[in-house]
């Protein structure tokens, strides 16, 4: 997993690169405005449903009641993000590599179902493999489409067929695969034929998967509206290339995240068992590493950048974007402090604690938003890093006390003798 996450995160930020060096601030930024404006609406409707299958330990419901759910809800993605487009003052450029990425983060929708099925049955090197090639194929096309026409919206179409390519060729047969097996429980149909037959069969189920994972959905959009704020607040205080400066190194920072979500993926199955049966001592040695792992590695992030940051953004990117090593530094102690609040908030998840995790989502948003709109105005981009470092300060404590609730409240079921045999006590069921 950490490979796969890692390869694709850094192939992720390769795209980047080759933006920022045979394009322009102008065009990181125009890429990355179309990604602020996708990211939340995705994250809403997507509903976090790998994470739900995922830690689903008695597999209440099949894969094809997982894709089904997922095609209704990027249907309905896709009807917000045009009334976004059209009802909001951005430009055409803007408007078709939205489209374009809009079109890709669908088909990688529906990957990201199946990734939820491999993760459930612990086959972690489908789900990696399936990434290194997307990472691969999506360097390669947006950079080689780019390179030869300088064409943002042509590259962002090529990068949609690459991911279609990947999903057709070798997610979904994977997948069938796996459902043949006799341990699978499920028919051995064709994927959308089962998603189908769930529509038309299964709408009791298909609304009890949404109205599960729906308040995840919210979580994730805050979370992804929490990261993107200070996008738009530089676009509106500071213009297209500050932000497209923001944006790169701010990326920069995607590899060291990426790697603490591979820790959380592989760990988040096993972390759900271990507190349905009420084994909360298993459940904080996992999660105890997983915080350590990930300061550990965010503090060498950190330590990196301080050595020789400037001589990095240099390299990789134009002596333009080397003028803002400081900024790189305080992004890379937002991402540390961000991974500490991923642990804790796979944690939340494997406990199933979906309701609480909204309000504390909404209190990080309404911090961020506060501070970027009154910081940035001010302190130009530095303001929006500030604004990061205290939202994910915020959200890792908030993460823990909702941690230690529940770890508490399974723990007096323990004491009062109730029986946990049954996978799901812990879980409130």
């Amino acid at each position: 997993m950490m490979l796969g996450n890692g390869s694709y995160a850094v192939c992720q930020w390769g795209m980047l690169v080759v933006l920022a060096k045979f394009g322009s601030p102008e065009v990181v930024g125009v890429f990355a405005l179309a990604f602020a404006i996708i990211s939340p609406v995705m994250m809403v409707t997507n509903m976090q449903l790998r994470g739900v299958q995922a830690t689903d330990a008695k597999r209440e419901y099949l894969l094809a009641d997982y894709l089904a759910v997922r095609v209704m809800s990027t249907a309905f993605a896709f009807i917000v993000i045009s009334a976004i487009l059209y009802f909001g003052r951005v430009g055409k450029a803007v408007v078709w590599a939205t489209g374009m990425l809009a079109l890709a983060k669908a088909v990688e929708s529906l990957s990201d179902v199946l990734y939820g099925f491999f993760q459930q049955r612990e086959k972690m090197s489908l789900m990696a493999k399936s990434m290194i090639m997307k990472g691969a194929l999506s360097v390669a096309v947006v950079g080689g489409i780019f390179y030869a026409l300088k064409n943002l919206t042509l590259a962002l179409a090529g990068l949609g067929g690459a991911w279609l390519l990947v999903f057709m060729l070798y997610d979904r047969p994977r997948a069938a695969r796996l459902l043949k097996l006799p341990a699978a429980g499920e028919h051995p149909s064709s994927l959308f034929g089962s998603a189908l037959a769930s529509l038309r069969e299964r709408p009791a189920v298909l609304f009890s998967i949404g109205k599960l994972a729906f308040p995840l959905g919210i979580v994730m959009g805050i979370i992804s509206l929490n990261a993107n704020i200070p996008r738009y607040a530089i676009n509106k205080f500071l213009g297209a290339r500050e932000l497209g400066i923001f944006a790169a190194l701010a990326y920069t920072t995607v590899a060291i995240d990426m790697f603490m979500q591979a820790l959380g993926q592989a760990t988040a199955p096993r972390l759900a068992r271990n507190f349905a049966a009420g084994d909360l001592g298993e459940f904080k040695r996992m999660l105890t590493k997983m915080v350590l792992i990930n300061l550990t590695v965010g503090l060498t992030g950190v330590l990196i950048i301080l050595a020789g940051g400037k001589e990095i953004l240099s390299l990789i990117y134009t002596p333009e974007y080397a003028m803002f090593t400081t900024l790189f530094v305080m992004l890379m102690v937002a991402a540390m402090l961000s991974g500490i609040a991923s642990a804790l908030g796979y944690a939340m998840t494997a406990a199933r604690q979906f309701n609480r995790q909204v309000p504390l989502f909404v209190t990080v948003l309404v911090s961020t938003a506060f501070v970027s709109y009154h910081a940035i105005p001010v302190f130009g981009v530095y303001g929006a890093a500030v604004a990061l470092i205290i939202s994910a300060f915020i959200q890792g404590v908030g993460s823990w006390w909702i941690v230690f609730r529940a770890m508490s409240a399974c723990g007096r079921l323990r004491t009062q003798q109730v029986p946990l045999s049954v996978a799901g006590m812990c879980h409130g069921k």
